[in-house]
């Protein structure tokens, strides 16, 4: 004869009994396997001798605990009665309501933080029994949020309690965590696209590959990936879309943007160039987020140092020459060439104390620089200012004087002549003069020339270079460390 069914709650909402919950909740209270089963056997069959159908929660918990003490003793007899019983919900007060705290639940969103399904139940179960042990009945979700991040700490360690917070602050979002560990950040379509179009990539296409790599990589649930996976998605899909030689060169700039020593560009020339744009343009493509000029360097000493003191600190360097003249000297209408280079060497000594300071301090803090400004002598650098960087000078140019003009007229178009075009046309000679000294002196040096008609053209020059003297820079182990090889051959595959 079949044996009429046990339910457990009121008569209007009830579920069947189930003797492997009660047998759950004895081992949550610290008895041992055979004696929960014998235990949950005995509250089974004095249910049914009783025909208490359905029991309440609370009835069953009375019972399991009275059973408890005559099979299992008094201690796990009280922890029973302390205990959340696992046939009793625990509900989890949100924003948009209470609902029953889920196992499973929670154990597909560990599995969205890297863990395998079986290591993510088995957190989620762990939780599970820390809520019960503790009596919890209801809790809000920042409170399950902390229990669940201690229990990751406990089994896993700081980084998977670091992941799961950012799945929870960032839902629907693609994360990204370096190989190193540390918190998550979120992925971002923007910075992709920068880094493509830095690489040379055109933009409708750099758009396109950010926007497939995220489409990939997220699927249809919140995700974490690692830049790994993030850079051989991106390589992948530039080698369908525009070949193997982008893709090379995107996977150097990435070693670029996150270099094992800080990056230092430098970029020297005479004034009307077009530094400072190009500067900018430059620390955009390379994910630089520091860009200082030498003029204000020089400013900034100008302020600390009086004109009667160092009187060639305070004049342009292009009119330096004219604080060297002896006192009572008359003062000519255009300067040897002696003369200009002296009073320029002056001055570019007295800066590249402040120019080294600045140097330094980058270095010290780990920071990449782009520095700009005439200061940045091929020869004049001293290299104790640099020590531990990756240095790579370059000196901009523009060989065609016309061209030198222009650039002069629409800079004082475009900054409303406070830089005065009569006076950068008065010392024009000088200001030429001082380019073929440079380029003298870059030539020595081995320092590359920046010669780009257009902003793009000297940008894709520079970044050409700064991909060609870092890589040549790294150390064997450096190089291993990034790419994954020991020399740049295999750097395309």
């Amino acid at each position: 004869m079949t044996q009429p069914e046990l339910t457990v709650g009121s008569p209007q909402h009830h579920w069947p009994f189930s003797r492997g919950l009660v047998v759950e909740s004895l081992v949550n209270a610290g008895a041992s396997g055979p004696v929960a089963a014998a235990a949950a056997r005995r509250v089974e069959q004095q249910l049914r001798a009783a025909r208490r159908s359905p029991v309440s929660p609370a009835d069953l918990q009375a019972l399991m605990v009275e059973v408890a003490r005559e099979v299992a003793g008094e201690e796990v007899a009280r922890a029973a009665a302390a205990q959340t019983p696992a046939f009793f919900d625990i509900f989890v007060k949100a924003k948009k309501g209470t609902l029953p705290f889920s196992r499973g639940v929670l154990a597909r969103t560990l599995e969205d933080t890297g863990l395998s399904p079986r290591d993510a139940y088995g957190t989620a179960s762990e939780v599970d029994v820390r809520l019960r042990q503790r009596g919890v009945r209801e809790l809000s979700v920042g409170d399950l949020d902390a229990l669940i991040e201690q229990t990751l700490v406990g089994r896993y360690g700081e980084h998977l309690r670091l992941t799961y917070r950012f799945l929870q602050g960032n839902r629907g979002k693609l994360g990204v965590v370096s190989a190193s560990g540390g918190a998550p950040v979120p992925f971002s379509k923007g910075l992709l696209v920068q880094s493509l179009l830095a690489a040379g990539v055109a933009p409708d296409v750099a758009r396109k590959v950010a926007r497939v790599t995220q489409r990939d990589l997220r699927g249809h649930e919140d995700r974490v990936v690692t830049r790994q996976a993030v850079r051989e998605k991106v390589e992948a899909l530039l080698r369908d879309e525009v070949g193997p030689d982008v893709s090379a060169r995107y996977r150097l700039l990435r070693v670029i943007r996150r270099p094992p020593r800080p990056l230092i560009v430098l970029l020297g020339g005479v004034s009307g160039t077009g530094k400072s744009f190009l500067a900018a343009e430059v620390a955009y493509r390379l994910g630089i987020t520091r860009v200082i000029s030498t003029d204000s360097i020089r400013e900034v000493m100008r302020a600390v140092v009086s004109r009667e003191l160092v009187p060639g600190l305070h004049a342009s360097t292009f009119n330096a020459w004219e604080a060297l003249l002896p006192p009572g000297d008359p003062r000519p209408e255009t300067p040897s060439r002696e003369q200009l280079l002296a009073g320029f060497r002056d001055q570019v000594a007295q800066v590249s104390v402040g120019v080294g300071a600045v140097a330094r301090r980058s270095i010290e803090e780990g920071t990449s620089l782009v520095l700009e400004g005439v200061h940045l002598v091929p020869g004049y650098l001293r290299a104790a200012d640099y020590a531990g960087a990756l240095i790579v000078p370059m000196l901009v140019t523009l060989p065609n004087e016309d061209e030198h003009r222009r650039h002069f007229q629409a800079r004082d178009q475009e900054t409303s002549a406070n830089r005065p075009l009569h006076r950068y046309m008065h010392y024009f000679r000088e200001i030429r003069g001082m380019q073929d000294e440079l380029e003298a002196l870059a030539a020595r040096e081995d320092v590359p020339l920046l010669d780009g008609l257009t902003l793009d053209e000297s940008a894709d020059q520079a970044v050409d270079v700064v991909l060609r003297r870092v890589m040549a820079a790294l150390t064997p182990n450096e190089r291993l460390a990034l790419l994954g090889e020991e020399d740049g051959s295999g750097e395309g595959q």
